[in-house]
């Protein structure tokens, strides 16, 4: 068994300086921040004027495009909900924008940041493709239709499971599973998910320009364009109730024209990627002095 201390610190080392070559500037966001998303969504701290601390970096670190087309941010976030061997309550995140760049170019971004410290060549998967195969329906040209309801069907569950439940449900276990073993990008995601800030990939009804990065099972790395038209971001996200007050602020910022709409951006688990590097599918194991 590697020491985690070294594998955790090596790894934040060579994130830092793959962004560095990359032309990216590390920024530091509010950790306590001042919106309240809702019960459950985040936990309460005893700061002046009532804070909670952040689930996410997202937001605060997209607003700073105003300033400079590419920047990251390394740090901690917090999940109120019961801990297990792949989630912890507090946890270790890398998230980044870019401003005008393609969504290929996160894919070799993503790749550039995964590769050094896997055992593993990375292959792409479609979604799209499998539901072809599978279930008869082409997402990338044909309407839904009841596709929502074969696939809850096939799952075996209720037919009036929410359609953002039975996709992700779909996805991690006929999908992700092929993972094992192998590194794979998971592309060519369909709309009604759970990530409504991607784009809608141009010239199809019903994908959206997003990808994860599963390592031998274990979800890594999640990227997307950013949906550039403010209407549609809202009403995707209202559906799933991830339309938030951090949200609503990033696109008063865009809308006034000091962040530019047109942007990707990626999110990894950096605990995640040492389990991946290493094997070790436990993620208290590089969660450092547990004692305090």
């Amino acid at each position: 068994m590697r020491d985690p201390i070294a594998v955790k610190s090596n790894v934040l080392f060579s994130l830092r300086d793959t962004l560095r070559d990359e032309r990216f500037l590390e920024v530091t966001t509010p950790v306590a921040r001042r919106a309240d998303l809702g019960s459950g969504r985040r936990a309460a701290v005893d700061l002046d004027g009532g804070r909670f601390l952040r689930a996410m970096i997202g937001p605060a670190l997209r607003a700073n495009l105003e300033y400079h087309p590419r920047v990251f941010e390394i740090g901690p976030c917090f999940r109120p909900e019961k801990p297990d061997a792949v989630h912890g309550p507090e946890f270790t995140m890398l998230d980044l924008y870019a401003v005008g760049e393609s969504f290929e170019f996160l894919f070799e971004l993503a790749e550039r940041l995964v590769a050094p410290h896997i055992g593993y060549e990375l292959e792409r998967i479609s979604i799209a493709d499998y539901v072809r195969d599978v279930l008869g329906t082409d997402p990338r040209h044909e309407p839904l239709g009841d596709l929502p309801t074969r696939m809850a069907s096939r799952l075996g569950v209720s037919a009036d499971t929410p359609f953002q439940t039975v996709l992700g449900q779909f996805v991690e276990r006929e999908l992700e599973t092929q993972s094992v073993g192998r590194a794979v990008f998971l592309t060519d995601y369909l709309v009604g998910g759970d990530e409504p800030c991607a784009r809608l990939t141009p010239g199809t009804t019903g994908l959206i320009n997003r990808f994860e990065v599963i390592v031998d099972g274990l979800e890594v790395v999640h990227g997307y364009e950013d949906e550039t038209d403010g209407a549609l971001f809202a009403e995707r996200a209202q559906a799933v109730d991830l339309y938030d007050a951090e949200q609503q602020l990033a696109w008063e910022l865009i809308n006034a024209g000091r962040v530019p709409a047109a942007s990707v951006g990626l999110g990894m688990g950096v605990e995640r990627l040492c389990m991946a590097a290493t094997g070790v599918h436990d993620i208290r194991y590089f969660l450092q002095s547990p004692e305090f």
